[in-house]
């Protein structure tokens, strides 16, 4: 299970490296729940696949394209949970964001059924789309 898992979402970061949304629509439970930090334009909740990809999408949009999400090491457990340790980038309105982010998600059945977000430097993550 935990290499299935793992191998799930290299296939995500790959198709959203690649701006391929729909593939990472279809990675989702129907009802996914992607918990987020909340800051700027951003609920601080996405439940469902197309709210998760609005969401995703948003990411995209509010950086003008910019944004980007490199994962770095992943973790695995032998039930469900992968953690993956991210590099994030963006350009955003002359302001530039370059930290680090996990994210916990929670597979069930070969897809992704949870998503909860941590920042390693929150009021810079905050700032940038504020």
């Amino acid at each position: 299970m935990r290499e299935a898992n793992v191998a799930l979402l290299k296939r995500g970061y790959q198709a959203f490296g690649e701006a391929d949304l729909e593939t990472v629509r279809k990675m989702g439970t129907k009802d996914e729940v992607w918990h987020t930090l909340g800051f700027g334009p951003f609920r601080p909740e996405y439940t469902g696949p197309d709210d998760v990809t609005a969401y995703l999408t948003e990411l995209m949009i509010s950086s003008d394209g910019t944004f980007k999400s490199e994962p770095e090491t992943f973790a695995a457990d032998d039930e469900d949970h992968v953690v993956v340790l991210e590099h994030i980038t963006a350009t955003r309105k002359g302001r530039k964001l370059d930290t680090h982010v996990v994210h916990d998600f929670r597979v069930e059945d070969g897809k992704i059924a949870e998503v909860t977000e941590y920042a390693s430097e929150p009021t810079k993550i905050r700032d940038f789309w504020s």
